[in-house]
This record gives structure tokens, sequence and C-alpha cells, in this order.
């Protein structure tokens, strides 16, 4: 299934209590899953979380001593549904996929799951592929876990704190009965560095146990009466308890500084960027101490509105590191402040911009012109910042002039990619036909649409370039063309495109 072995980081899933595990983030919330006494695990492969579904496909022993059931979904729905087993039984398991693309594909299953609520801990592992590297459309998860009731978990950049969300992340599910989104940039998912492991848990109620003691409560199926229970039961019960175990086990995280009247609140997942960008302005040391309090919200989604009051009683002004839009965060912030009567100014894309990957030197612009603004003494008091080296008046020059320079190099085929010969082929028939409108599908098959082919006029989804081209089964002297890969054919292709080409006669 996999392109390589992953035999050594499987090697690492048997690291016992004490030992220190090294690798990247995405691993090390494979071996959290173990610790956590996961009971089965689902995914669907793609970038930032293929990791995860390479090692466990690799690590059948392992998974076979514990109890644990691991599956290479056909979608991500497939995936999401798995987590069905944990509805009415005491059993911890994840899903795990690329986001936002396939938490749309999912989202069917994500409402389902969050309606009828859990029992057994249920955890989303999402890969939240945000930024100008990014290969799909540019959408929050948020969005996701507002509308469905979800937690979302957005933890610190380093190995303690991501393999702490996963494992608290399964206790917070449980703890109220609601699924939990474990969301994870591609930083986190990458960053290298260590943790101390502890034994993997074999989980005490097994999927055998489920099997030959089965549970039927139709109060969990969505069907009225159930589903108008449900909606209050998340108000009314799930909310509540999220809120408490939030608080009690202080899943986010406040770091004081010596600037009290002003403040920094931020996703988890921007914390070693907005922390860098601090140290170069000379608002924070190499250890990490910043001058200018820190609220980190690792956990996102539901935020807390006690903390927030709390961080903010004694501030003229924060601002709120926020990547992506609409800015979520920062509206429910203004709306518990003014609510509770706090008269704190917040700053948030009044500083950074609406949208767009917050890199290091956006983060930097926006904290130098928030604190400019609210305490322009810090930057004044005689700590000078990090001078970064800046490049000769030569390079400078060169910098300026290489776009006229240098060829583009958009992506295309590998050398010997067998699907190459199809859009030459392509090519060579539009000479004698002239153009086509063709629909084009999700996988490497869609630099067909650049250079030298530029071939191909839409995309709307993995398997759907067939129904994409279904509106135009008109009479006419050309005829759409309709391409799919066979991982498309098969995560969505055969129902979507071709049997509903086949059901219209198209």
């Amino acid at each position: 299934m996999a392109e390589r072995s992953f035999k050594s980081e499987v090697a690492k899933l048997r690291l016992g209590d004490g030992q220190e595990f090294r690798g990247e983030g995405i691993l090390a919330v494979t071996k959290a899953l173990l610790q956590s006494g996961v009971s089965y695990v689902s995914g669907y492969q793609g970038a930032p979380i293929s990791h995860l579904v390479d090692v466990l496909a690799d690590a059948d022993d392992v998974l076979r001593e514990l109890g644990i059931r691991f599956e290479a979904s056909a979608n991500e729905a497939a995936a999401a549904a798995a987590l069905a087993a944990s509805i009415n039984y005491p059993l911890r398991g994840a899903a795990t996929f690329k986001s936002t693309v396939g938490t749309n594909v999912a989202s069917d299953a994500l409402a389902n799951l969050a309606s009828s609520g859990v029992t057994g801990g249920a955890l989303i592992i999402v890969g939240e592929d945000y930024g100008e590297g990014s290969s799909i459309m540019q959408e929050r998860s948020h969005a996701f876990a507002m509308k469905s009731q979800i937690w979302l978990m957005d933890p610190r950049p380093n190995l303690p704190s991501i393999v702490h969300a996963v494992e608290k992340g399964f206790e917070l599910s449980e703890a109220s009965n609601t699924p939990v989104m474990l969301e994870l940039r591609i930083r986190a998912c990458h960053v290298y560095g260590s943790f101390t492991a502890r034994d993997n848990a074999r989980p005490p109620f097994s999927l055998k146990d489920a099997l030959e003691n089965p549970v039927r409560d139709t109060n969990r199926i969505v069907l009225p009466p159930a589903s108008y229970l449900h909606e209050r039961e998340k108000i009314e019960k799930r909310w509540p308890a999220a809120v408490r175990f939030i608080e009690q086990h202080k899943l986010n995280e406040v770091f004081n500084g010596e600037a009290g009247d002003i403040g920094i609140v931020m996703q988890g997942g921007m914390y070693n960027t907005a922390l860098r960008a601090l140290e170069i302005l000379g608002l924070a040391d190499v250890f990490g101490e910043s001058r200018v309090p820190l609220y980190v919200l690792n956990v996102t989604y539901p935020l807390i509105e006690s903390e927030l009051i709390r961080f903010c009683a004694d501030k003229k002004a924060i601002l709120i590191i926020e990547e992506g839009q609409p800015e979520f965060i920062e509206q429910a912030v203004n709306t518990i402040l003014r609510r509770a009567d706090v008269a704190t100014r917040v700053e948030g894309k009044s500083m950074l911009p609406m949208a767009g990957e917050y890199t290091g030197g956006v983060v930097k612009e926006g904290l130098r012109k928030f604190i400019a603004a609210r305490r322009p003494d810090l930057l004044s008091d005689g700590r000078p910042p990090i001078v970064l080296p800046s490049p000769s008046d030569r390079l400078a020059k060169a910098q300026r002039t290489v776009a006229g320079q240098v060829h583009g190099r958009p992506p295309s085929f590998c050398t010997g990619c067998p699907e190459r010969p199809i859009f030459t082929a392509m090519k060579l028939v539009e000479r004698e036909l002239g153009p086509h409108h063709v629909s084009c599908d999700i996988g490497c098959h869609l630099f067909s649409v650049l250079p030298p082919f530029n071939v191909g006029n839409s995309t709307m989804g993995y398997g759907l370039g067939g129904a994409g081209a279904a509106a135009f089964n008109a009479v006419a002297g050309k005829r759409a063309i309709a391409l799919v890969g066979d991982g498309g054919f098969w995560h969505n292709g055969l129902a979507s495109s071709v049997g509903n080409a086949v059901f219209n006669k198209s």
C-alpha cells in the first residue's frame, strides 16, 4: 500500500514506559493512539497525515498483539463511519484523513456521529492542508467543528503537546459524549522532536466483547424524536461537560509576561511561529519566555469563557492570531467579552491578513503593528530585536529581475508516467476535432490543465469527473470529455459519475 517500507517506524511503536521516542509529529500521533488504548483505527491517505496510515498498515504484528483493528478505508466517509462503533460501546476509535477535502466527504457520517453522541472516545485526526503549499481549496476545519458541535483541538507543534492532545482528546470525548477533532497543520505533522513514551495499552473492552454483547439504544439513532433530543443534549449536557473538562485539566495554557496590560490569544498550532516572531522583535528569548502574556488555545472550540475573561480583564488590548477565514475565534471572543462587560480592545484581522498562510514574516509584521499601536515602548526600550542578515545589493538585484529571466516550472507528470501518453493522444485528437470541454478529476492527472498539455476546464472533487460533465448532455457537434483516475473511480466515481451517467443515459 505504501510507497516505501515503514518497518523502522513500526519498531518505535514498541517503545515502553520511560523510553525516548524520536520522530515526526504524525508518527508520535500513531504511538499516542496505542498508548491510549485505542480499539480501532480507520483512515484514508492524504498529506499531511499519510504516514499515520502508512505506519499502521505495516504494523500488523503490533496491532494484532493489542487486539486493534486497522482499516485503510475506501474513502473518508467510510473512515468516519467506522466511528459508529463508539456510539454504543466503550471502544476508543480514531479516523484520519486530509482536510478540508476529506472532511467534506466525511461530513455526513460526522454529522450523524455528533448527533448520536459517543460512549467510547472518538477522535478524528485531520491534516489541515492550508497555505501556499496546499493542494486543495483554502477552507477551515473549524467550520465543520462548529456546524456539528465536534470539539476541536489544535495543539502546540511539539511532540509532547501533540501526544498529550491525543490522550486527553479521548478523555474529553468520553467525558462529554462528543467526538473530538484533532487538527494538525503541515508543520505539526512534520516537526521533528521527542517525548517520553509509555507502554502500549490493550483496550479494556474489545471488539469481540461488543459483538458478543450487542447494545441497542434507539435514543442514539438519528430519527425523530431522538434527533430533537440530541440537540438539547448537546447544549444542556455535552457542552457544559466539555467546558468543565477543558478547564479542570488545563488543556489551554497561559504564559505570563511583564507587559501585563496587553496580551496575545492564539491557536495552539500557531505557537511556534508566533514565538519566533516575538523573538525576532526582541519580545521573547530563545527559551520561549515571552515578555507579552500569551493565552494558547490548544482547544479552539469550544472557547472557555471564564478563561478568556480572566485573561483579558486587566488588559487594554489583545491580539488574536487566527489563521484562515472567516475569523470565527475573533468573533466569538468579541461576543464573550462584550457580554461580560469587559472593555478590552480586540485586534486580529485588523492587524493581520484576513486570508492566507500565517508564515513567520506575516505574523512578525502583525505583531509589530500591534505592539507599535498599543505598547510602542516595548519596541524602543533598549532590548534590540534580532538583526537578520540582509541580502547584498547584488542578490537583491537578482531577486528583482529573476521573474523575467527564469522560466516557470509548473508541476507536471513524472518521466515515464503512463498517464502522459493519454494527454498526448488527446492533444493529437484536438488537432483534428478542435478543443473540447474536459471535466477533470483529482489526482496526478489534474496536471493536464498545466503546460505543456493545457487540457481541462474544471474539477469538482475526487471521483466527480464524470458528474462534472453531466450538464453537457446536449445535442451538439461535440461531446464533453470526463476524466477519472483509478483512485477516484473507487473513491466515489463508480456511484457518483459512472452510475449517474448510466441512470441518466448521458
